[in-house]
C-alpha cells in the first residue's frame, strides 16, 4: 500500500469512526444515510487493495472483488444523494393551500393544519418517497453490472479498464454502466449540497463546499472514463489520455470529499478541547473566590450525587457547579453589601474585592442587615461565559488581596 492509499485509508477510518460515534451518541439524528455511505466507501476502497481483492476472488469467483467494489461505490453515491436531498428539504415548507381571499377563520384553520407536525409528516413522506425512487436507478445499475460480469469471459472478469480490455463487450458495458450511474448520482449530490449549504452555518458550509468540490472532481474523472469507453466503441481507436486524465480527478476528489465531511467534526472536537482547557483554567482562577465564599456559607457547596467519581473528573460539570456555587454565595452575602456591588465588580474589581471582605466581616460579626438580596453581577450577559468574566476578575482581585 503506497502513501496515497494509506492517507486515504486513514481518512476513511477517521470519517467512519466519527460517524459511528455520532450514531451511537445521538441515534435519533439523521446520520444513518451518510454513515452507510462512508461505510460503503471504506469497504469499496478495501476491495481495491490487491491482497484483499485476490482473497475475495478466491473466496467467491473471478471478478468478485471488482463487482463488490463498484456495487459499494454505487450504494455510497445513492446514500449520499438520499442524505443531501433530505437535508436540503429539511428546512423546506409545505406549499400553502389557503387562498388569500379566504376569511380569517378559514386561514387560521389552514395554518393549524399546516403546523409543524403536519409539515414534518409531509417532508418525511416526500423524503421516503424520494429514497424509494432513487433505488430504481441504483437497482438498474447493479443489475447491469451483474449482467456485464456474466457476459465477460471468466479469465477477464477481474481485469481493469485498459486499452487491452476496452473492446471486450462485458468489460466496457460494466464500466460504462457503473460510471454513468456515478456521474448521475454525484452531479445530483452536488446540486443538493449547493442548495443545502445556503442555510448551513459557517463551519458546516466550509465542509460542504469541500465535499461538493471533491464530488465535482470525481464526476469529471468518471466523465473522462465514460468518454474513453464511448470513443473506443464508437470510433475504434483508443485514446489513453482520456483514461489517464480521469485518475487524478478521482483521487483528488476522494480526498477533498473526505476532508469536507470530516472537517466539521474535527473542528468541533478541537473547539471542544479548547473549551475544556479554558474551563479547567477558569476553575483554578475561580478557586480563591469560591474558597472564601464556601468558608462563609458551607451550604452553597452542592452535594455530589451517586457516581461522583465521574462528576469529579468532568471538567465542565465542575466548572458549572463552581459558578453556581459562587453566585449562590454572593446572593446570600448580598444583604451585607452596602454598595452597588454589580457595578463595582464591572468597573473596579479591586474595590469590589474590598467591599466583599467588608461584607464577610459583617456577616461573621453577626451585624444586622436589611435582609434583601441585591444584584451581585452586571446584567446583560448573553451567555454563561460572559457572566463568568466579572467573577474571574473578582477572584483575581481577591487572590491579590490574599497575597
Amino acid at each position: 500500500m503506497n502513501s496515497g492509499s494509506l492517507l486515504a485509508l486513514v481518512l476513511f477510518a477517521v470519517a467512519l469512526g466519527w460517524r459511528l460515534y455520532q450514531l451511537v451518541r445521538s441515534p435519533r439524528l439523521p446520520n444513518g444515510a451518510v454513515t452507510a455511505a462512508i461505510a460503503c466507501l471504506t469497504a469499496g476502497f478495501l476491495f481495491q487493495q490487491k491482497g484483499i481483492s485476490d482473497w475475495f476472488d478466491a473466496l467467491t469467483a473471478p471478478g468478485g472483488a471488482r463487482l463488490a467494489n463498484n456495487v459499494l461505490l454505487a450504494g455510497a453515491a445513492c446514500a449520499l444523494l438520499v442524505f443531501f436531498h433530505g437535508s436540503a428539504h429539511g428546512e423546506g415548507q409545505v406549499r400553502q393551500v389557503a387562498d388569500p381571499a379566504e376569511s380569517r377563520r378559514t386561514r387560521a384553520a389552514t395554518d393549524r393544519l399546516e403546523g409543524t407536525p403536519f409539515r414534518r409528516g409531509c417532508r418525511r413522506i416526500s423524503n421516503d418517497w424520494h429514497s424509494m425512487v432513487e433505488l430504481v436507478p441504483l437497482g438498474a445499475a447493479v443489475v447491469l453490472m451483474f449482467v456485464a460480469t456474466g457476459l465477460t469471459p471468466a479469465p477477464l472478469r477481474g481485469a481493469a479498464l485498459s486499452p487491452a480490455t476496452v473492446h471486450v463487450s462485458g468489460i466496457a458495458l460494466f464500466y460504462l454502466g457503473a460510471g454513468l450511474y456515478l456521474i448521475y448520482a454525484i452531479v445530483a449530490c452536488v446540486w443538493w449540497i449547493t442548495r443545502y449549504q445556503r442555510t448551513a452555518d459557517r463551519h458546516l458550509r466550509t465542509g460542504l463546499r469541500l465535499a461538493a468540490a471533491g464530488l465535482a472532481a470525481a464526476a469529471i474523472g468518471s466523465t473522462f472514463r465514460a468518454l474513453y469507453i464511448v470513443v473506443a466503441w464508437a470510433f475504434g481507436p483508443v485514446v489513453p489520455a482520456l483514461l489517464w486524465l480521469g485518475v487524478p480527478f478521482v483521487v483528488i476528489g476522494s480526498v477533498l470529499f473526505l476532508a469536507g465531511i470530516t472537517y466539521p467534526g474535527v473542528r468541533a472536537r478541537l473547539s471542544a478541547l479548547g473549551r475544556r482547557r479554558r474551563h479547567r483554567d477558569d476553575l483554578e482562577r475561580l478557586a480563591p473566590l469560591w474558597t472564601l465564599l464556601a468558608k462563609a456559607y458551607p451550604s452553597i457547596v452542592l452535594r455530589t450525587p451517586p457516581g461522583g467519581m465521574r462528576d469529579r473528573l468532568a471538567v465542565h460539570r465542575r466548572y458549572y457547579r463552581r459558578v453556581i456555587e459562587i453566585r449562590d454565595g454572593l446572593v446570600q452575602l448580598s444583604p451585607y453589601l452596602d454598595t452597588d456591588f454589580a457595578a463595582l465588580t464591572a468597573e473596579d474589581p479591586a474595590a469590589a474585592a474590598k467591599a466583599l471582605r467588608r461584607a464577610l466581616d459583617r456577616q461573621v460579626a453577626g451585624e444586622a442587615n436589611d435582609g434583601r438580596a441585591k444584584l451581585v453581577l452586571p446584567g446583560g450577559a448573553s451567555d454563561l461565559e460572559s457572566d463568568v468574566r466579572p467573577l474571574l476578575a473578582l477572584s483575581a482581585a481577591v487572590s491579590g488581596k490574599d497575597d
